[in-house]
């Protein structure tokens, strides 16, 4: 090591003194980690100071400098790694780049109609997909680096998007921020701010961060928001969506935003654009950048397979084919069909009119490799550790056949396309009346059904899960106290399962018709199906009274419940003394069972009534909008009607076992001479068995949960309408791209897809 001499040492001191007496600037890091003045040599880092001087006979003493990494800056480059790797896996598996992106051109959409003033967004923004690398550059020397992105379905917004992150994380240097590509889907901007709900987001996609590291990232600006998909979220909360994004950029930062064009006009007709931020918009392919494209994507050796479709589309660019092409969707899928040899055909079929004689039957010739190419059959990718665990049922969905898949999609086409003309049956809305336009709504699945297959279905549950508890309960019960004495433990086991198993079917059968009939005036009334619900109780604040049933709904929901109650307390009444007739022969026992008509009807009948009155009351229907998404949305209403059996249940029970013991009080345990056994057991076996099975029966019949357990969990699957999970399904498609989410409703990312699956198998083969 070479000696310095002592006015070195001096020097070296005083830069380092002064650089300490300077005022610290932000530096993008919390203040305990904020560079000292060492860091000009080593950015990022904790420095002490090194020097080398000469002591007496010429001894060299050194002073080391030692670099500590400062645990920010070190968090946030390996969030930076995460996302990458995050993104680069989901392009691979999405063939965004394989063998190169096609080459879509964006351009500045005009200030007047969507842009804010030069002066504070800079120079316009273009460029092409095909070189990131020089848009990236340009969007790197923005003032503000904000960017709004605009096209319409299938124009290429979140390609653009995931792409430009991926090359922003490739130029990422020491002190920049970390692109994160987010869905607005599950924002709710009325009742959430931007803030909370980016940090829930991190806190989810990425769990290796904690709490206080996301708040950091985002309040030291370390995130640069990549948002996609405003037209996403409701339609009524795009203005306000635009606000507190505005909001929250008043403090400064970059943030990218996408948004189907036509859904941006609307918003910004009623609010500020997004303030600083430069506008993209895609520019139309033409037939010869499409011929381009295709021709040198391809390699080598298969570039001749392609030269017939290349030279029809620059022979004629104005040609079926061309017009198809120009769809950024179309022309993706053309290289997946077309990538290897012997497989899908000859490219220059798609010019054949007489094959193909429209776009129509070009597109669905195209659309036939969609699911096998979004579901590929390769091996899932390992997990993360630093990113949220795939779902297993997901993983498995890797290697599901594409028959079955295509079959899902078929289904949910047909319903969504039956539901939206059952929407416009109904005419147009009334004044003040406010619809929703129909999707693939969860608690909707499997309601195209006729109401006859819906009754039988929810009969069929009801009274089986009714009679299950019947059968656990009079088996126990035998068992213990009313088998024949002297047998051994299996004799009397085998008597209880048969005691239980009759029982079983004399109350699930009335069970089963009460229930039905129970959904069968439910739907009569509301004319639609069950919408998910929440439950107000008085020890909240009573303003949430204010959008709870109506006079007029508990009316009827009250009604429900004493017609349901008085169905099964008749048919379960004579039920119970049926046994006992047909082994007797006797018409007394007959006789008997009318009575218990009146007994059972009337006391199941006041708890029916009474617990109906009390949940109507209690209830209010959840405003769906202000739900983050489909899953929040049913979990909250699952909790809600667990919530709803732990409360009415007893009730129920209590309530019906008490007008049956009354009854029998009254009439001294003898009805014509027989005597009525009453006892502890009995006492207390009726209002356990009403409370669960009567609370498990109003559950599957008069709650949106309980109608999407029978129809979309039991049913559908069984049927192979659907797979057996079918919100992890729904959500797996839409972060695949079949499927976008408005909301907590799903709709198909382009027209084109719906209209594709929902038509008849022997006509996507033509």
């Amino acid at each position: 090591m070479t000696a310095v001499e002592p006015n070195a040492e001096e020097d070296h001191c005083r830069r380092v003194d002064g650089d300490h007496e300077r005022q610290e600037e932000p530096t993008g890091r919390p203040p305990r980690v904020q560079a000292t003045a060492a860091e000009s040599a080593a950015e990022q880092g904790l420095v002490f100071n090194t020097a080398i001087v000469i002591g007496d006979n010429n001894t060299q003493i050194n002073y080391f400098e030692m670099l500590l990494p400062d645990p920010f800056e070190t968090a946030v480059q390996r969030l930076g790694k995460v996302v990458e790797a995050q993104w680069r896996r989901e392009a691979r598996l999405r063939r965004l780049r394989a063998p190169e992106p096609f080459p879509l051109r964006w351009r500045a959409s005009p200030v007047e109609e969507t842009g804010d003033h030069l002066r504070l967004t800079g120079n316009p923004v273009a460029g092409n997909v095909a070189n990131l690398t020089a848009f990236a550059g340009v969007f790197m020397g923005l003032r503000q680096r904000r960017l709004v992105v605009l096209g319409g379905a299938g124009s290429g917004k979140s390609t653009l998007a995931l792409l430009l992150v991926i090359e922003l994380l490739q130029r990422m240097s020491e002190g920049a921020p970390v692109p994160v590509l987010l869905s607005l889907a599950s924002w709710r901007p009325a009742n959430e701010d931007l803030e909370v709900w980016l940090k829930q987001q991190l806190l989810r996609e990425y769990p290796h961060l904690d709490g206080d590291m996301a708040s950091s990232l985002i309040t030291y600006q370390r995130i640069l928001p990549v948002l996609d998909g405003l037209d996403e979220l409701p339609a009524a909360d795009h203005p306000t969506a635009l606000e507190k994004i505005n909001g929250v950029l008043e403090q400064g930062g970059p943030l990218i935003l996408t948004c189907r064009t036509d859904d941006y006009l609307e918003a910004i007709s009623h609010t500020e654009v997004l303030r600083a931020a430069a506008v993209v918009e895609p520019v139309p392919l033409t037939a010869h950048e499409v011929a381009d494209y295709l021709h040198g994507s391809a390699t080598p050796q298969h570039q001749k397979r392609w030269e017939p479709l290349v030279k029809a589309l620059k022979r004629d660019p104005s040609s079926t084919v061309a017009s198809a092409l120009k769809v950024p969707l179309n022309l993706w899928l053309c290289r997946v069909v077309y990538a290897l040899p012997n497989k899908g055909g000859a490219p220059g079929d798609l010019a054949d009119r007489r094959s193909f004689p429209d776009t129509r039957a070009i597109e669905d010739h195209l659309l036939k490799s969609l699911v096998p190419s979004v579901y590929p059959n390769d091996p899932p990718p390992l997990p993360h550790p630093d990113l949220k665990a795939p779902d297993k049922w997901s993983r498995n969905l890797w290697r599901r056949d594409p028959k079955h898949v295509t079959a899902w999609f078929t289904y949910l086409a047909r319903h969504l396309q039956e539901r939206r003309e059952q929407h416009l049956e109904k005419g147009p809305e009334k004044h003040g009346e406010q619809r929703r336009a129909p999707g693939l709504e969860w608690w909707e699945l499997g309601t195209t059904m006729s109401l006859v297959q819906r009754l039988i279905l929810i009969g069929l549950v009801s009274g089986t899960g009714f009679g299950l508890i019947v059968e656990v309960m009079d088996t126990i019960i035998t068992v213990h106290a009313y088998a024949p004495p002297g047998h051994g433990l299996v004799y009397r086991i085998g008597y209880g399962l048969l005691v239980g198993f009759v029982d079983a079917l004399i109350n699930g059968i009335p069970a089963a018709l009460a229930f039905a009939f129970a959904h069968a005036i439910g739907f009569r009334f509301r004319g639609a199906a069950l919408e998910p619900s929440r439950v107000w109780t008085p020890i909240g604040s009573w303003a949430e009274r204010s959008s709870a049933r109506s006079g007029r709904e508990i009316r009827t929901r009250a009604g429900i419940g004493l017609l349901a109650g008085l169905v099964a307390g008749a048919a379960d009444g004579p039920l119970a003394v049926l046994v006992p007739s047909l082994v007797s022969g006797s018409a007394t026992w007959f006789l008997a069972g009318l009575a218990y008509i009146v007994i059972f009807g009337l006391s199941f009948a006041l708890a029916g009534g009474l617990v109906g009155t009390l949940m109507a009351w209690l209830e209010a229907p959840i405003a769906v909008e202000t739900a983050p998404g489909p899953r929040d949305l049913l979990d909250r209403n699952r909790r809600t009607v667990l919530l709803q059996l732990l409360m009415f249940a007893p009730l129920l029970g209590i309530v019906a076992g008490a007008g049956v013991s009354l009854s029998d009080e009254l009439l001294h345990y003898s009805i014509w001479g027989l005597p009525i056994q009453w006892t502890f057991t009995l006492a207390l076996r009726l209002p356990i068995l009403i409370g669960l099975g009567g609370g498990l029966g109003s559950a599957v019949s008069l709650t949106a949960w309980g109608q999407w357990v029978v129809l979309a969990r039991i049913w559908l699957p069984f049927t192979g309408k659907l797979p057996w999970d079918a919100m992890t399904f729904l959500e797996d498609a839409h972060r695949r791209g079949v499927l976008r989410q408005v909301g907590v409703v799903y709709e198909f990312r382009h027209e084109l897809l719906q209209t594709y699956f929902a038509q008849l198998p022997q006509q996507r083969e033509q």
